[in-house]
């Protein structure tokens, strides 16, 4: 029901460019889900479908010019439902020719070598663990958040480059 994506210079801590759209779905949004997120059927009646929306960000995401994909738990859920949704409809998505930086992975990482200490590696817990507070849920507050914690991540390591987040 909604996608989010930001390229973010981390040399200039400064956001280059962004995609941020809700998506019309087929069906009603479950009860939950509007708890969970604040999107209700209301909010995106008027929104584009799903093709159409997913055609548009697999052209931005394939101009962008980022170096390299960050995301939380992106490998096991967001990239892969990404292309799945994608190939349904025959639009091209790759990633292959970039960099996949999952921050789950670099979370637990970090726990396991002792450089941090969070009771799981969920975004929301890594969030306040390094003082970032954010409207959780919201695609493009969840990447600016995830922004910011990799940054923090990254302290334990080198020097992030140029990337797209949010995924």
């Amino acid at each position: 029901m909604e996608i989010a994506a930001i390229v973010y210079d981390t040399d200039t801590n400064e956001e280059i460019d962004s995609f941020h759209e809700y998506i019309k779905p087929n069906k009603r949004i479950p009860a939950a889900v509007v708890e969970l997120t604040g999107i209700t059927d209301a909010k995106v009646a008027n929104c584009r479908t799903e093709v159409q929306v997913l055609m548009d960000f697999a052209e931005w995401f394939t101009l962008c010019g980022a170096a390299k994909v960050v995301g939380h738990n992106c490998k096991a859920f967001d990239l892969s439902f990404l292309a799945a949704r994608c190939e349904k409809y025959k639009i091209h998505f790759a990633t292959n020719e970039m960099e996949i930086v999952d921050t789950l992975t670099l979370a637990r990482q970090l726990n396991k070598e002792g450089k941090i200490d969070t009771e799981n590696c969920k975004q929301p817990t890594l969030a306040e663990f390094f003082g970032i507070e954010y409207e959780a849920h919201s695609a493009i507050e969840d990447v600016r958040a995830l922004i910011k914690i990799y940054a923090k991540m990254m302290r334990f390591y080198q020097k992030p480059t140029r990337a797209s987040l949010g995924f």
